[in-house]
Protein backbone atom coordinates (compact mmCIF):
# COMPACT_ATOMS: atom_id res chain seq x y z
CA UNK A 1 0.00 0.00 0.00
CA UNK A 2 1.26 3.22 -1.03
CA UNK A 3 2.15 5.85 1.82
CA UNK A 4 0.26 9.29 2.24
CA UNK A 5 2.44 12.27 0.88
CA UNK A 6 1.53 14.10 4.23
CA UNK A 7 2.65 11.61 6.12
CA UNK A 8 5.58 11.79 4.03
CA UNK A 9 6.15 15.84 4.86
CA UNK A 10 5.42 15.23 8.65
CA UNK A 11 8.25 12.71 8.85
CA UNK A 12 10.87 15.87 6.96
CA UNK A 13 9.46 18.16 8.84
CA UNK A 14 9.99 16.21 12.01
CA UNK A 15 13.43 15.02 10.88
CA UNK A 16 14.93 18.60 9.54
CA UNK A 17 15.06 17.24 6.21
CA UNK A 18 12.14 20.13 4.75
CA UNK A 19 15.57 22.54 5.31
CA UNK A 20 17.50 20.55 2.93
CA UNK A 21 14.84 20.16 0.58
CA UNK A 22 14.30 24.11 0.23
CA UNK A 23 17.45 24.74 0.13
CA UNK A 24 17.28 22.13 -3.10
CA UNK A 25 14.65 24.01 -4.19
CA UNK A 26 15.99 27.22 -3.78
CA UNK A 27 17.54 28.13 -7.13
CA UNK A 28 14.42 26.98 -9.44
CA UNK A 29 11.73 28.79 -7.03
CA UNK A 30 13.96 32.27 -7.06
CA UNK A 31 13.47 32.02 -11.03
CA UNK A 32 9.96 31.39 -11.14
CA UNK A 33 9.31 34.02 -8.58
CA UNK A 34 11.45 36.80 -10.64
CA UNK A 35 9.47 35.58 -13.39
CA UNK A 36 6.44 36.93 -11.19
CA UNK A 37 7.70 40.05 -10.00
CA UNK A 38 8.58 40.98 -13.82
CA UNK A 39 5.11 40.19 -14.43
CA UNK A 40 3.69 42.36 -11.78
CA UNK A 41 4.88 45.52 -10.86
CA UNK A 42 1.98 46.89 -9.05
CA UNK A 43 0.80 45.26 -5.59
CA UNK A 44 0.21 41.76 -5.81
CA UNK A 45 -1.75 38.93 -3.61
CA UNK A 46 -0.21 35.38 -3.33
CA UNK A 47 -0.98 31.78 -1.92
CA UNK A 48 2.01 28.82 -1.58
CA UNK A 49 0.08 26.31 -2.31
CA UNK A 50 2.49 23.47 -0.37
CA UNK A 51 3.92 25.96 1.37
CA UNK A 52 6.42 23.76 3.68
CA UNK A 53 8.03 25.21 6.00
CA UNK A 54 7.26 28.93 4.70
CA UNK A 55 10.52 29.97 3.35
CA UNK A 56 8.69 30.92 -0.08
CA UNK A 57 6.31 33.62 2.11
CA UNK A 58 8.91 35.15 3.71
CA UNK A 59 10.47 35.41 0.73
CA UNK A 60 7.84 36.61 -1.48
CA UNK A 61 6.75 39.32 1.89
CA UNK A 62 10.29 41.12 1.35
CA UNK A 63 8.78 42.25 -2.05
CA UNK A 64 7.19 45.81 -1.88
CA UNK A 65 4.57 44.91 -4.36
CA UNK A 66 3.62 42.43 -1.95
CA UNK A 67 0.15 43.17 -0.52
CA UNK A 68 -0.77 39.37 1.05
CA UNK A 69 0.83 36.18 0.92
CA UNK A 70 -0.16 33.38 2.29
CA UNK A 71 0.63 29.63 2.94
CA UNK A 72 -1.38 26.48 2.79
CA UNK A 73 -0.23 22.72 3.37
CA UNK A 74 -1.55 19.67 4.41
CA UNK A 75 1.15 18.80 7.24
CA UNK A 76 0.15 20.58 10.45
CA UNK A 77 4.08 20.09 11.71
CA UNK A 78 5.07 21.92 8.50
CA UNK A 79 2.56 25.03 9.55
CA UNK A 80 4.08 24.52 12.90
CA UNK A 81 7.42 25.17 11.79
CA UNK A 82 6.32 28.08 9.20
CA UNK A 83 4.06 30.09 12.24
CA UNK A 84 7.22 29.13 14.29
CA UNK A 85 9.41 31.15 11.86
CA UNK A 86 7.13 33.92 10.81
CA UNK A 87 4.23 34.64 13.87
CA UNK A 88 3.10 37.34 11.76
CA UNK A 89 2.50 35.48 8.22
CA UNK A 90 -0.80 34.00 7.26
CA UNK A 91 -0.44 29.96 7.07
CA UNK A 92 -3.80 27.31 7.07
CA UNK A 93 -3.32 23.75 7.73
CA UNK A 94 -5.82 22.07 4.95
CA UNK A 95 -6.22 20.11 2.38
CA UNK A 96 -5.65 21.98 -0.90
CA UNK A 97 -8.93 20.17 -2.50
CA UNK A 98 -11.14 21.62 -0.15
CA UNK A 99 -9.65 25.04 1.14
CA UNK A 100 -10.89 28.24 -0.38
CA UNK A 101 -9.19 31.68 0.47
CA UNK A 102 -11.48 34.38 1.73
CA UNK A 103 -10.86 36.61 -0.75
CA UNK A 104 -9.21 35.36 -4.34
CA UNK A 105 -5.49 36.39 -5.06
CA UNK A 106 -3.04 37.36 -7.97
CA UNK A 107 -0.99 34.88 -8.02
CA UNK A 108 -1.08 30.91 -7.06
CA UNK A 109 2.73 29.48 -6.75
CA UNK A 110 3.65 26.00 -5.73
CA UNK A 111 6.95 23.27 -6.02
CA UNK A 112 6.89 19.66 -5.78
CA UNK A 113 3.52 19.85 -4.69
CA UNK A 114 0.96 18.60 -8.10
CA UNK A 115 1.96 15.69 -8.74
CA UNK A 116 1.73 13.87 -5.77
CA UNK A 117 -2.81 14.06 -6.22
CA UNK A 118 -4.57 11.47 -8.33
CA UNK A 119 -6.40 13.60 -10.07
CA UNK A 120 -4.50 16.79 -10.90
CA UNK A 121 -7.00 18.48 -13.14
CA UNK A 122 -9.64 18.20 -9.41
CA UNK A 123 -6.79 20.35 -7.99
CA UNK A 124 -5.79 22.47 -10.75
CA UNK A 125 -9.75 23.77 -11.43
CA UNK A 126 -10.20 24.10 -7.81
CA UNK A 127 -7.37 26.40 -7.37
CA UNK A 128 -8.85 28.63 -10.80
CA UNK A 129 -12.13 28.41 -9.30
CA UNK A 130 -11.66 29.65 -6.10
CA UNK A 131 -8.20 30.81 -5.33
CA UNK A 132 -7.11 33.59 -8.43
CA UNK A 133 -8.56 36.91 -9.45
CA UNK A 134 -9.10 37.13 -13.37
CA UNK A 135 -5.98 38.16 -14.62
CA UNK A 136 -4.38 36.01 -12.27
CA UNK A 137 -1.76 33.26 -12.85
CA UNK A 138 -0.94 30.34 -11.30
CA UNK A 139 2.57 28.66 -11.93
CA UNK A 140 3.81 25.62 -10.50
CA UNK A 141 7.31 23.87 -10.50
CA UNK A 142 8.02 20.24 -10.76
CA UNK A 143 11.15 17.95 -10.66
CA UNK A 144 9.20 14.56 -11.28
CA UNK A 145 7.99 14.54 -14.94
CA UNK A 146 8.75 12.72 -18.14
CA UNK A 147 12.27 14.42 -19.45
CA UNK A 148 13.60 13.95 -15.97
CA UNK A 149 14.77 10.58 -15.84
CA UNK A 150 16.35 10.69 -12.47
CA UNK A 151 13.20 11.41 -11.13
CA UNK A 152 11.14 8.38 -12.94
CA UNK A 153 11.86 6.28 -9.46
CA UNK A 154 10.84 8.20 -6.84
CA UNK A 155 7.31 7.08 -6.68
CA UNK A 156 8.64 3.82 -5.58
CA UNK A 157 11.78 5.13 -3.75
CA UNK A 158 9.54 6.79 -1.42
CA UNK A 159 6.25 4.32 -1.66
CA UNK A 160 3.90 7.41 -2.22
CA UNK A 161 1.29 7.76 -5.32
CA UNK A 162 3.35 10.41 -8.23
CA UNK A 163 1.57 11.54 -11.38
CA UNK A 164 4.71 10.71 -14.25
CA UNK A 165 3.40 13.56 -16.99
CA UNK A 166 4.50 15.04 -19.86
CA UNK A 167 5.11 19.19 -19.80
CA UNK A 168 2.20 18.85 -23.02
CA UNK A 169 -0.13 16.86 -20.50
CA UNK A 170 0.17 19.45 -17.75
CA UNK A 171 -0.52 22.26 -20.01
CA UNK A 172 -3.34 20.53 -21.35
CA UNK A 173 -4.52 20.68 -17.81
CA UNK A 174 -3.75 24.00 -17.57
CA UNK A 175 -6.34 24.63 -20.09
CA UNK A 176 -8.83 22.50 -19.35
CA UNK A 177 -8.99 23.82 -16.15
CA UNK A 178 -10.07 27.40 -17.70
CA UNK A 179 -6.31 28.65 -17.38
CA UNK A 180 -4.76 30.77 -20.92
CA UNK A 181 -1.26 31.82 -22.20
CA UNK A 182 -0.18 28.58 -20.68
CA UNK A 183 3.68 28.08 -21.09
CA UNK A 184 6.49 25.55 -20.23
CA UNK A 185 9.73 26.14 -19.67
CA UNK A 186 12.84 24.77 -17.11
CA UNK A 187 14.79 26.49 -14.99
CA UNK A 188 17.66 25.60 -13.21
CA UNK A 189 19.39 23.58 -15.68
CA UNK A 190 22.75 22.10 -15.62
CA UNK A 191 24.86 20.23 -17.70
CA UNK A 192 22.90 16.79 -18.13
CA UNK A 193 20.27 18.03 -15.36
CA UNK A 194 17.47 18.81 -17.36
CA UNK A 195 15.90 20.87 -14.07
CA UNK A 196 12.94 21.92 -13.15
CA UNK A 197 9.92 21.59 -15.11
CA UNK A 198 7.94 25.40 -14.95
CA UNK A 199 4.21 25.82 -16.17
CA UNK A 200 1.98 28.86 -16.37
CA UNK A 201 -1.22 30.08 -17.10
CA UNK A 202 -3.65 33.01 -16.88
CA UNK A 203 -6.79 33.45 -15.81
CA UNK A 204 -8.52 35.32 -18.21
Amino acid sequence: MKLKSIDIFSDWAHSGKDESMAKSHEPAVLEMLQYVFDSYKNPFSFIDAGCGNGWVIRHVLSNSNCSKAIGIDGSSKMIEKATNKDSSGEYFCSDLLHWKPLKKVDIVHSMEVFYYFKNPFKLVKHITDHWIKPGGLMIMGIDHYIGNPNSYSWSDDLNVYMALMTDMEWKNIFYKAGLENCKSWNVNQKDDVPGTLVISGQLI
